[in-house]
């Protein structure tokens, strides 16, 4: 999956789009395809992500769904920049940068590899965990802006329980599970869920002992993710700014440094009794 070449994570990005649009639109393949004068393999290959797209195509077809011109601008952008290799943002407003795009990434993953040194994935977080984190974070955030992101970031694990859920692999510093982030049963409570999950068939948490040293994890988290039709992507995030990175160079060095920490981590259930061993010291 990491050496296939394909189409750019931008037009990916935009292609999933146009499908989601016109879904919402309540219109028809058939019905968009005719109204616009294009074959309906033609809008397929555009929706799937399967060639690249047009700016006076794609622009056609968010005239049809009527989509305001503030978020046309916005991808269209996208398609003309289309050719830039990776894709870099900084954050605007409360939600974190790529948040929106990492999100629809995870629904069309086959595999989802997830290093974190400071935190609990977010895909595997709690409502309390996630709650102390975020104000935590952010102080000067209210509490009806705290649900709302909490809301946010807990509806994106949805996709672990769906019939065709990826496999996620969360592979979590020790000193992660040993920093209290809110009261210690907020943090029990994580721990167990972390437990439970890693007992589903398409969940794998594996913890890096603090014992372990210096490896290569430690130049920062990362998400690597796999797909069955297209090339590998890998995600970066730090402090408000956030980069997809597609070129076969930046994959490769993450795969590698996955493959490393794949030596460095506990087993599995040797993991899971360390995890309720940490757990066990809190009650």
């Amino acid at each position: 999956m990491s050496g296939r070449v394909g189409v750019p994570v931008r037009v990916r990005r935009v292609s999933s789009e146009l499908r989601e649009l016109r879904l919402r639109s309540g219109l028809g393949a058939e019905e968009v395809a005719g109204a616009l004068g294009m074959s309906m393999s033609k809008l397929s290959r555009m929706e799937s992500g399967q060639r690249g797209l047009q700016a006076d195509d794609v622009s056609a077809l968010l005239g049809l769904y009527r989509v305001p011109a503030r978020r046309r601008e916005e991808l269209l952008s996208l398609v003309r920049n289309a050719a830039m290799p990776n894709w870099w943002q900084v954050q605007e407003g409360r939600l974190p940068a790529m948040w929106e795009e990492a999100t629809r990434f995870e629904r069309e993953a086959a595999a989802i590899f997830n290093y974190e040194t400071t935190l609990v994935p977010g895909m595997l977080q709690t409502a309390g965990y996630a709650s102390a984190l975020v104000g935590g974070t952010d102080p000067d955030l209210n509490i009806a802006e705290i649900e709302t992101l909490v809301t946010s970031r807990l509806s994106r694990q949805t996709v672990l329980n769906r019939a065709n859920a990826p496999h996620f692999e969360a592979l979590i510093e020790q000193s992660t599970l040993e920093r209290l982030v809110g009261e210690a049963g907020v943090m029990y409570q994580q721990i167990r869920h972390l437990v439970s999950a890693a007992r589903q068939d398409n969940i794998t948490v594996r913890v890096v002992e603090t014992r372990a040293g210096a490896h290569p994890g430690l130049d920062g988290p990362f998400v690597l993710f796999d797909f069955d039709q297209h090339p590998s992507l890998v995600l970066l995030e730090n402090r408000g700014s956030s980069a997809f990175l597609e070129e076969p160079e930046h994959v490769a060095a993450t795969r590698e440094a996955l493959r490393r920490l794949h030596e460095t981590a506990l087993p599995a259930h040797d993991s899971i009794a360390l995890m309720n061993d940490i757990a066990d010291k809190l009650v």
